[in-house]
């Protein structure tokens, strides 16, 4: 395994950024709708806190996958209904 930081002195990051900053900025862009929205329906999804791990520890998949199929996992509160 390399741990030698010099590495990363010898990158040149003039030609990398245009291409990385994109990527970084739809990721961030994406993981602060997926927060967002997370942050105001937790009371309505089921497992909200497991969708939450896995909007901020799956970089790219995390919010898609909370925004695609997390949104629609509705929480069945059976306490509310009155019979």
């Amino acid at each position: 395994m390399n741990t030698d930081i010099t590495a990363l002195l010898e990158i040149d990051w003039a030609k990398i950024l245009p291409f990385a900053l994109p990527i970084i900025f739809f990721n961030l862009l994406l993981i602060g709708v997926a927060l967002y929205d997370w942050f105001k329906r937790k009371d309505r999804i089921a497992a909200p806190y497991a969708w939450l791990a896995a909007i901020l520890l799956f970089q790219s998949l995390g919010p898609i996958l909370y925004l695609v199929i997390g949104r629609k996992v509705i929480r069945h509160d059976y306490s509310r209904e009155t019979s």
